[in-house]
């Protein structure tokens, strides 16, 4: 087996899809991802100060659950990372790297790489739900909205990759 033993991309979609239908049939809500780092950045602060968490009207809602590991949405994100982990040693493309132009240096990476993830994960919660939630989810309702951030997404990556490749090389 080569470092490029990819999956198909048809047999992904498929099991994406059936993953998306059963999760619909058994817990009667579609696939996310955002509310489970709420759910635990909750608990967290009121680890820390229970006080401050309890005034914070964002976290109320998931500070009813008495553990975070009562809650699914938690189990779906450690799945995701031991279904992707389990997939990359299948398929040996398994490594740990550290991508970045060659231009770039690793501090600068670091901090690009932090910051644009503390900026998706909070418009995800301000968008009150994350991409999978949005296209996933909303696009197999049919939603308009789903199939509009679609196209809207796709649209702006075209749109972005072309402006940041020239970072990248």
């Amino acid at each position: 087996m080569g470092k490029n033993n990819f999956w198909s991309p048809y047999i992904a979609g498929i099991g994406l899809g059936l993953t998306l239908l059963a999760t619909f049939y058994i817990m009667g809500k579609g696939l996310g991802a955002s509310s489970a780092f709420s759910i635990v950045s909750a608990v967290a602060v009121e680890k820390i100060n229970p006080e401050f968490a309890g005034n914070l009207r964002y976290f109320s809602r998931y500070l009813s659950t008495a553990s975070p590991l009562k809650d699914w949405i938690v189990f779906e994100i450690l799945g995701l990372f031991a279904g992707a982990l389990t997939g990359a040693l299948l398929s040996r493309n398994f490594q740990i790297r550290f991508d970045k132009a060659p231009g770039m240096g690793g501090t600068t990476r670091l901090f690009t790489a932090f910051t644009g993830g503390i900026l998706i994960g909070f418009a995800g919660r301000l968008a009150r739900g994350c991409t999978s939630g949005v296209a996933l989810s909303g696009g197999a309702q049919l939603a308009a909205a789903g199939w509009i951030f679609v196209i809207s997404m796709f649209i702006s990556g075209f749109l972005f990759a072309a402006i940041f490749r020239r970072l990248w090389s």
